[in-house]
């Protein structure tokens, strides 16, 4: 019994962080890797029946109304693949235009759902599976068998990636490093096809470091095993601030200032110790400027700027600005979860088509509006001021134990949210299943 007992904690402990490091080294793409990313969804079903068949003592407070939230995107997204008379749905948009096509195909149908694409709807409720299974492994399990764990794995993960990024450009005339045949073939990706998600992914990692650096000053007595403690996140820091600088993200940059100082916020709390905070502020600061240094003076890395900011009908701001328009015709009821591209191009200028696929909008607030309508729209107000308030509560209450590792987490969760504004990092799985788990450190209690 006692061997058994161990080897269920030992696998315990395990769960969580094999499960990180799966999602983010199959998960780096949204277009690629179906079939592996099939065998993950259903891992996910698997283990979330195994922890919902369990004792469900976890399922309380505001584990509850996270789990909420997901209940009611897979309430809405099921909604819209209700069969409906087609007579009750002509006068929403763009459904003439998908009746005219079956129609054309030698198909009259009576019925239709609210998704113009309920095949892409269907894959988009699949695709919450994984990020819930996450939230839920970490809830439900021991804190002790999940976060402490997940504090290491998440900054070594994150330097990884980094890692891997520069080799993929230093070590350019290598056997092929990158994970995905549509990359950012050139610049460094890391386990991401696209730099942006990699930059996303790395910001999310660095408040980590921050918060293993503060046990660390918190509890120092200059042992063997501290100093190399330290050196171990020193690298870390380094590597992932220079895998930042390196993605060439121009988002990734603007949030590497709040991220940066959030983070310097949680080395120097609770200044206790025999480490003075000025040594330690500028250590952070000549890392900072060693990367940017290392960069911006590689004749291979190209440095600041790869996201284009033009303001044609290809570029981010053209596609928003089309994407309004579709918008102002699907507000009501949404055009269904995981249908924006085949929507998208209904609304195209025909004139600027050309081989370029538009996926997303790059601005995955007005994605989700476009794809759920006004009941998606309530929703996602809902749950943005409730993680306001849990923002808030995280750096304010010190009494929820654990709270350097919460905030870290918090900071993590902040980055999405402010990255989505630009872009859609939470339909990378890697990036949706480490968001999830950072989400269930902040809102967890540590039970004992």
């Amino acid at each position: 019994m006692i061997v058994r007992g161990a080897l269920y904690a030992a696998a315990a402990r395990a769960l969580a962080p094999l499960f990180l490091v799966a999602a983010v080294i199959t998960g780096g793409s949204t277009f690629e890797g179906e079939y592996i990313q099939a065998i993950g969804f259903a891992a996910s079903a698997l283990l979330l029946a195994l922890l919902f068949g369990r004792r469900l003592q976890w399922v309380s407070g505001r584990v509850a109304t996270v789990l909420l939230f997901f209940m009611g995107v897979g309430i809405l997204g099921a909604a819209q693949l209700i069969p409906i008379p087609i007579g009750w749905t002509s006068a929403l948009a763009d459904r003439a235009t998908a009746y005219a096509g079956l129609a054309a195909l030698g198909h009259s149908p009576k019925v239709f759902p609210l998704s113009l694409s309920p095949e892409s709807t269907v894959a988009a409720l699949l695709a919450f599976l994984t990020p819930l299974a996450a939230f839920c492994l970490v809830a439900a399990l021991k804190w002790s068998r999940t976060a402490e764990m997940l504090k290491w794995t998440i900054p070594l993960l994150g330097a990884a990636g980094a890692l891997l990024g520069l080799a993929q450009v230093l070590l350019g005339d290598s056997p092929r490093l990158y994970l995905y045949e549509r990359t950012n073939e050139g610049l460094p990706a890391g386990f991401f096809a696209n730099i942006n998600h990699q930059a996303s992914f790395l910001l999310m990692c660095l408040p980590f470091v921050a918060a293993l650096g503060r046990d660390l000053r918190r509890d120092w007595q200059a042992g063997d095993t501290q100093f190399a403690t330290a050196i171990l996140l020193i690298a870390c820091g380094l590597l992932i601030i220079a895998g930042v600088f390196g993605a060439g993200s121009v988002a990734g940059y603007i949030l590497l200032a709040p991220v940066t100082l959030l983070s310097l916020n949680l080395l120097l709390y609770e200044r206790r110790g025999s480490v003075s905070p000025l040594p330690v502020a500028g250590l952070v600061l000549g890392i900072f400027l060693f990367a940017a240094v290392f960069v911006f003076s590689s004749p291979v890395l190209e440095g600041l700027g790869n996201t284009s900011l033009d303001d044609d009908q290809l570029s981010r701001i053209g596609i928003a600005r089309t994407s309004m328009d579709v918008l102002g015709q699907h507000w009501k009821a949404g055009a269904g979860l995981g249908s924006f591209a085949e929507v998208y191009h209904l609304y195209e200028d025909p004139a600027s088509v050309v081989d370029t696929y538009i996926a997303h909008v790059h601005n995955d607030y007005l994605e989700w509006l476009i794809e759920t309508g006004a009941a998606g729209g309530a929703m996602l107000g809902a749950f943005l001021i409730w993680f306001l308030v849990q923002f808030i509560r995280v750096w304010t209450d010190t009494t929820a134990g654990a709270v350097t590792l919460r905030r870290a987490a918090s900071i993590a969760c902040l980055v999405i949210a402010l990255h989505s504004l630009a872009d859609y990092p939470l339909r990378t799985p890697g990036i949706a299943v480490l968001g999830s788990m950072c989400l269930a450190l902040m809102v967890v209690p540590r039970r004992k």
